[in-house]
């Protein structure tokens, strides 16, 4: 038992739960559109033993919260050996920017479902509603994606309620990139801002019309390799953007934005809520 036991944590130091990038569908994902995310490949975190580095968390408030909602979930979770462990010096270590939508509590959320949930019901709806209950805790409320990118490690595509795994070609993700704002900020501001927006009936009429056909096109030429049609979708995407919702671009990178529109090169598209944190480059 005592080997199984420290089988178990060399197999969780060693595994990591990376972040993750919706590369389209944020916001008109939550208005029936459709959403593709994929895990980041350049932010991941692990757990750690030594100094407790928890970034703000308070691990027993978390930790009442996880009992409060213990009857909630489909796939108990042992929140005294989380407790234990936190006590022994176990820590989630990430390098995931924090307020940059790029999954940072996706991620945390994940590393607590695998490492301490008895996971007997594997479907996917079922783990995703309980990591989205577990991320809650972060955000007031998830939709579940980020840990489910994060724990599986693969992309998905949402589409109809339903949730598909996905295959993405090396060489099409080779041309999509983030771009750091290094401007930190809260994504439920934006979501927010983006749901009052949708109460103006022009600017709704245009999301329906307009951007969640062009996103679902988009991720159908990403599904589909099309390089050449995904290039001409991205930027209806990006131009659709800056005209409709300039007040989640940072003002900083407006002329830009611009410019690579203007020059047909490297167009920019929101990765997440808006504000700051990432963008998502396409160069094709």
């Amino acid at each position: 038992m005592l080997w199984s036991y420290y089988l178990r944590l060399t197999i969780f130091r060693m595994r990591s739960y990376p972040s993750k990038v919706i590369l389209f569908g944020e916001h008109s994902l939550l208005y029936g559109g459709e959403g593709l995310a994929l895990p980041g490949r350049d932010y991941c975190g692990h757990w750690n033993r030594g100094n407790a580095q928890h970034f703000g968390t308070d691990l027993f408030r978390l930790a009442e919260y996880l009992l409060v909602h213990a009857h909630s979930f489909n796939n108990s979770l042992n929140v005294p050996a989380f407790l234990k462990d936190a006590e022994d010096g176990w820590f989630f270590d990430s390098n995931i920017p924090v307020g940059y939508g790029s999954g940072s509590s996706g991620a945390y959320s994940a590393a607590l479902y695998d490492r301490y949930g008895d996971i007997k019901n594997r479907d996917t709806e079922k783990m995703k509603a309980d990591m989205a209950l577990i991320e809650s805790y972060f955000h007031g409320q998830s939709s579940g994606i980020d840990p489910l990118v994060s724990y599986c490690n693969r992309p998905f595509h949402f589409v109809d309620g339903m949730i598909n795994e996905a295959s993405l070609s090396d060489d099409l993700t080779g041309h999509f990139k983030l771009v750091d704002t290094r401007i930190p900020r809260h994504g439920s501001t934006y979501i927010e801002m983006f749901g009052n927006k949708m109460n103006d009936k022009v600017f709704a009429d245009k999301i329906y019309n307009t951007l969640i056909p062009a996103v679902s096109n988009a991720i159908e030429a990403t599904l589909e390799n099309d390089q050449v049609r995904l290039k001409n979708l991205f930027f209806e995407i990006s131009y659709f953007q800056l005209v409709w919702m300039p007040e989640f671009i940072p003002l900083t990178w407006i002329r830009t934005w611009e410019h690579r529109l203007s020059e047909n090169t490297g167009f920019l598209k929101l990765c997440g809520a808006g504000g700051g944190g990432f963008l998502l480059e396409y160069r094709g």
